[in-house]
């Protein structure tokens, strides 16, 4: 039974691959299902199964080879064995996460059209984006008052009232942020959170700034709603964040646009230009972004933070992400797209 079902969704998966309307089929109708249940069987234990489970299919993978030697087995029995496992792995990555690669885009959902760059609006927004990051601006100390349980109660109350024809799934009370058991290796590359696609869980690094932590927790959770795109998740992180009633909250979702889009807007204005609109941002916004740049810059290895960094980008480049880790900074264009600064209650309009 286990090997048939292995089959079926190995069929599905390449099927989804070359097929959009199949893969869209999958993230409305069988994600939303797949990953209530596996997430709330994951529910009960703190840590991440994710992270474990990596760890043992890596243990996995060492144990045929040495097996095969002790038992000198022909190479190509054990080559055989590896193959299995990792076409397993594969398998329940693309299974239980992994087919959100291959669905519609934000655009196609919502029938709309990426807004060409003009620059008398992209100007007013500017204005306007200033605006509000100046009027925002709050003290570290002010994040304080927000706790775990209320930043994500209004986060999945944000997402829950979001139109089913967006394509998110609905938020599930017992989708809870997983413990990062290597937390240290995963600072020392700059990841501030993933998504563990073994179970749908979601991760926040426990060192992360409070400034960072409503935004980036936005951002899982859109992850764990369907969303593949890390541009999508920025948007919807950047939604859900302005959208709060908390000033903190707004700020987070503020400055982290700032900080994601820095060289879009440098690259759109022109470095007088830019040093222009930086000069009409408070310093103390621009002391947080020295702040927090030193901050991870002091738990970086570099050498790491490359290797990652060239492995991520060939991952999502594989997983038709075009841009590959460029894409997180594609935010811009959605924001100016489907967004206006000064009403952020309804949600993007098709």
């Amino acid at each position: 039974m286990g090997t048939g079902l292995g089959v079926l969704l190995l069929i599905l998966i390449l099927w989804c691959r070359h097929s959009v309307a199949a893969a869209d089929f999958y993230a409305m109708h069988l994600y939303p299902r797949i990953s209530a249940c596996l997430t709330w069987l994951a529910s009960p234990l703190p840590f991440s199964l994710t992270e474990w489970g990596v760890v043992l299919a890596v243990l996995a993978f060492i144990g045929l080879i040495v097996r095969a030697i002790r038992r000198r087995e022909r190479w190509w029995k054990c080559v055989l064995k590896e193959a299995v496992l990792l076409l397993g792995v594969y398998v329940w990555f693309y299974g239980a996460w992994g087919i959100n690669y291959y669905r519609s885009d934000i655009y196609a959902r919502t029938g709309s059209i990426a807004m060409p760059y003009e620059e008398s609006e992209f100007q007013e927004f500017l204005d306007e984006f200033s605006a509000q990051l100046n009027e925002n601006w709050c003290p570290a100390s002010a994040f304080e008052e927000i706790g775990d349980a209320e930043l994500e109660s209004r986060v999945k109350a944000w997402y829950a009232a979001l139109p089913p024809d967006l394509g998110l799934c609905q938020p599930r009370s017992w989708q809870h942020p997983k413990r990062i058991t290597f937390n240290r290796l995963f600072s020392s590359v700059g990841v501030l959170g993933f998504l563990g696609p073994a179970f749908d869980e979601m991760h926040v690094n426990r060192e992360i700034t409070p400034l960072e932590r409503p935004f980036v927790f936005a951002h899982e959770y859109a992850h764990v709603l369907g969303v593949s795109s890390e541009a999508e998740a920025n948007f919807w992180a950047f939604e859900a964040s302005h959208a709060s009633d908390s000033q903190a909250i707004r700020y987070s979702a503020l400055f982290s646009l700032l900080t994601f889009t820095w060289n879009n807007i440098r690259s759109l204005l022109g470095e007088e230009a830019f040093q222009e609109w930086i000069a009409t941002l408070r310093p103390e916004i621009l002391e947080d972004m020295q702040s927090i740049h030193t901050y991870w810059q002091d738990r970086r290895w570099p050498w790491l933070a490359r290797v990652q960094h060239r492995f991520y980008n060939f991952f999502l480049r594989s997983n038709r992400i075009a841009d590959g880790t460029k894409n997180y900074g594609q935010v811009l264009r959605l924001v100016l797209t489907f967004a206006s600064l000064h009403d952020h209650e309804d949600g993007p309009e098709g």
